[in-house]
């Protein structure tokens, strides 16, 4: 039997790709809709429009799946945030774009999909060593995005980097609370709290 020619090849690897893609976007909508329990090889096949061997040749394991979808989505997404933003060169004004647009970071569908990983991770070992590596690459993008947003003027200021983890920490606190109680984000009250621990380092 021939090798298959080489654009043939090409077009296999795409619609592998294009498979892999669809795959992991259906499972982290599952993961968000169901939650982790929920979230089964049956259902995300189903949403995926894909057969199970086809599902099971791409991810083996459900939990590499859910694992993979929602850095699948959250690359994406800590990309775009905030790529074509035009910053303003007062300083208090840049704080209080960059604190909305870290804020954008935790009412995301892949915040969501993270925390279903991360409750079941507590009582699951195989899952949780999974989960930690990709959870410290993809926290490490947000921060390095974040220092983005405030730019060279604020990382170079003490204390900048235990404020940010800081806010970064309580940001996802309080996201947590909009589980159980929706409300609008954009009036949350700790809004101004987070936009004053930056304002303060311009003041030491």
């Amino acid at each position: 039997m021939s090798a298959p020619s080489e654009p043939r090849r090409r077009a296999e690897q795409q619609r592998g790709r294009a498979t892999r893609v669809t795959i992991l976007d259906a499972a982290v909508s599952v993961l968000v809709e169901h939650g982790y329990s929920n979230a089964t090889t049956v259902r995300i096949q189903a949403a995926a429009g894909v057969s199970r061997g086809r599902l099971l040749h791409h991810f083996p394991s459900r939990d590499s799946l859910l694992v993979a979808s929602v850095h699948h989505l959250a690359a994406q997404r800590v990309q775009g945030l905030g790529h074509d933003q035009e910053w303003p060169d007062d300083p208090v004004a840049r704080v209080a774009l960059a604190v909305d647009l870290m804020w954008l970071h935790f009412r995301q569908p892949y915040f969501w999909a993270s925390m279903e990983l991360w409750l079941a991770a507590r009582s699951h070992e195989e899952l949780r060593r999974e989960l930690i590596p990709l959870e410290r690459t993809l926290g490490g993008m947000i921060k390095a995005q974040t220092d983005r947003f405030f730019g060279s003027d604020f990382i170079g200021l003490p204390r900048y980097r235990v404020v940010r983890d800081l806010v970064y920490s309580s940001m996802r606190g309080i996201a947590l609370g909009y589980a159980i109680d929706p409300r609008d984000p954009d009036a949350d009250p700790n809004l101004v709290v987070w936009r004053e621990q930056f304002e303060d380092l311009l003041q030491r």
